[in-house]
């Protein structure tokens, strides 16, 4: 008994046991055990450390499908194989399927960003259409209006898109929600390869519930591709075009562009996207037509590559004969995340859906079509919530020391 107080009240020690626990869930268990323990892991290096060595998991994805008779379906929670979860996440794999957007109507319900558990969807409930936001693995707190966004004239400008980005950002453990709506004006001039003057507002939502004006910016820069999502990193945003990346500086008001590697020059580029890593970073995922699947990374001013899959030989491992479906290759689905480190890529072939597991180097079939969806439109991962939600402790700041 000795030994086991002396190895369990060494806080180093107990650092190197509870970090092999391998899921978040052990994590909130083991704080119950004393108020040691509980200060051990919830400390933020702690978590930051954990999260770097055990990524929380992939619980599964909502799928957006086309049906022919009604058309765009509403969004639904499609939970992974229970053979690719261990067993102890099966209670939050129910929750999120129990999970309901029943209350939008079908046709008029789109997630514009999901990420650590809340869910930005826009749609129709009854006769009121809004942004809301959603917490499926928190349904007591319902969903949430957010206020009417900014709808600009943005002058000299043909035609105009607006995005809303989450970001959710881990301030000593706990989330803090970023909520930016960018309004771009697009005026294009030429043929071919267009040029496209850009303009640019940004506005940020408080807690007061109000839209500021945070910053415009305006440019002169190529043409953006159709399916281009932005990504907010640090105090950037990243639109992928097909011959570079533009930056656009929150701080600075500024845009800029970033060359794409050297060695994708020879290749179509459209089929490509965008991944948060770190604060300052980010990860390009492109799949060339050789279904060669690259990963890199931007950091600073350099490129690196960090891993190049053939995909020809996973499908044969599937039992997929070829890497085409009516005539059509395999594509990468534009999701709004793939995981904080590019974890894990979602492809589309023909009407199924595939995850590419980056770490273990794995490739699964996730998804099939059934007849009455006709066609896969979207998917959006659904990640375990991170960091861990503790219960709160009482006067913790006289307990510190106290077992």
């Amino acid at each position: 008994m000795d030994a086991v107080s002396m190895v369990l009240d060494d806080d180093d020690l107990l650092l190197e046991i509870m970090i092999r626990l391998d899921l978040p869930t052990s994590l909130v268990r083991a704080i119950l055990v004393c108020k040691r323990w509980f200060f051990v892991a919830s400390d933020p290096v702690f978590l930051r450390c954990f999260r770097l060595c055990h990524p929380p998991r992939l619980l599964g994805f909502y799928v957006t499908t086309r049906s022919t008779s009604l058309g765009l379906l509403r969004p639904r929670f499609v939970p992974m194989p229970p053979d690719q979860l261990p067993q102890e996440l099966a209670a939050a794999v129910r929750m999120a399927e129990s999970y309901s957007l029943e209350a939008y109507n079908e046709d008029f319900a789109c997630i514009e960003d999901l990420q650590n558990d809340t869910m930005i969807v826009n749609g129709l409930c009854g006769n009121r259409y809004a942004f809301e936001v959603h917490w499926p693995m928190s349904p007591h707190r319902g969903a949430t209006a957010l206020p009417v966004t900014p709808h600009d004239q943005l002058d000299g400008t043909a035609c105009t898109a607006a995005h809303f980005i989450l970001k959710v950002q881990d301030q000593g453990g706990r989330n803090r929600l970023v909520y930016v709506w960018l309004s771009m004006g697009f005026l294009i001039k030429g043929k071919g390869e267009y040029s496209v003057k850009y303009k640019a507002h940004i506005y940020v939502l408080h807690e007061d519930g109000q839209w500021s004006f945070h910053s415009s910016a305006a440019a002169v820069l190529p043409s953006p591709k159709s399916d281009s999502r932005p990504l907010l990193v640090g105090t950037k945003i990243y639109l992928e075009h097909s011959t570079s990346i533009v930056a656009l500086d929150v701080k600075t008001s500024s845009f800029s562009t970033i060359p794409l590697p050297e060695e994708m020059e020879r290749y179509d580029c459209k089929d490509m996207m965008l991944s948060a890593a770190y604060d300052s970073g980010f990860f390009l995922i492109h799949l060339d037509k050789d279904l060669e699947l690259c990963i890199w990374l931007h950091i600073g001013d350099w490129w690196q590559l960090l891993d190049v899959v053939g995909l020809p030989e996973m499908f044969a491992t599937l039992g997929m004969t070829g890497w085409t479906a009516d005539g059509e290759p395999a594509t990468l689905f534009q999701t709004t995340k793939t995981g904080d480190f590019a974890e894990f890529v979602f492809l589309k072939l023909g009407q199924c859906a595939l995850c590419y597991d980056t770490r273990r180097r794995v490739l699964r079939k996730v998804h099939e079509v059934t007849q009455e969806d006709q066609t896969l439109e979207q998917i959006h991962p659904f990640m375990m919530t991170w960091p861990p939600i503790f219960p709160a402790l009482k006067r913790d700041h006289l307990a510190r020391n106290v077992s």
